[in-house]
């Protein structure tokens, strides 16, 4: 299969994003109607979060968007209560800590409702705003629109995948996994320079999602492949030991990537 060169995938736009978002959304809403007694406190890959910690968390993004001095807030007092960890990590482990005990019936109605009201809000935030730039820690500058329209998409499927793990549930990736993964390879090649230079290499990507794209400028230096959703995981820093095959210097070269999700 010809490889598609990562760099001509280019950025999802608004309306699309704003799809992938939606069907992410209806697929947690099932999720959580479905979770019933223990399960929201089986213990997940995200360090000391349990599922219903996860739940809290993606909450707390949604509040974040709908309530202007929600993130601030959030963001000096992890500074405060978690001095060491890295910024976002710490605003992140806020999300959770400020919905820990909540109810599970209580929990999904304020999932579906602040949800939707963060998903009409990201629908309409003015170009200006979108524009603005942000930096933390040692990840590259992002603005607002692509925090909104493409990392909290990619959050909430990638967390979802986190529960189901969790539960011993299989993960239905959605109808728009390919064009999610996408983005990421995409994201994969722009943050290049920023990461380190590494060979340009062919990355097959197999199982649902999959692909076959071409990292890097130049003559690839082989060929590697991998499961698409695994990768997915490997990237964000869940799994350091990835199935991934193929030449050697290839197959390291992609095992090695690691990425903000």
């Amino acid at each position: 299969m010809t490889a598609v060169l990562a760099e001509q995938i280019g950025r999802a736009d608004r309306p699309r994003c704003r799809v992938h978002r939606e069907a992410e959304l209806q697929a947690w809403h099932e999720l959580l109607a479905s979770i019933e007694g223990d399960e929201w406190h089986r213990r997940t890959v995200c360090d000391e979060w349990d599922v219903a910690d996860i739940a809290g968390h993606l909450i707390g993004q949604a509040e974040d968007v709908v309530r202007p001095l929600s993130f601030p807030r959030r963001f000096r007092k992890g500074k405060r209560v978690y001095p060491g960890i890295p910024r976002f990590d710490a605003h992140m482990m806020v999300q959770a800590d400020e919905h820990r005990g909540t109810p599970p019936a209580e929990l999904r109605a304020q999932f579906d409702e602040v949800w939707a009201k963060a998903s009409h809000r990201i629908s309409r935030n003015p170009e200006l705003m979108r524009r603005m730039t942000m930096q933390v820690d040692d990840v590259p500058r992002m603005s607002l629109g692509y925090v909104r329209d493409i990392l909290l998409a990619r959050d909430l499927w990638m967390h979802r995948d986190d529960v189901c793990q969790a539960l011993g549930r299989s993960f239905d990736a959605g109808p728009y996994v390919e064009e999610l993964i996408a983005q990421v390879v995409y994201d994969l090649e722009a943050a290049g320079p920023f990461w380190g230079e590494r060979p340009a290499v062919v990355l097959e990507l197999t199982g649902p999602g999959g692909g076959t794209y071409q990292l890097g400028r130049g003559e690839p230096v082989g060929r590697a492949a991998v499961d698409a959703v695994a990768y997915m995981r490997t990237l964000s820093g869940r799994d350091d030991a990835p199935a991934v095959t193929g030449d050697p210097a290839a197959a390291e070269a992609v095992a090695s990537c690691r990425m903000p999700f």
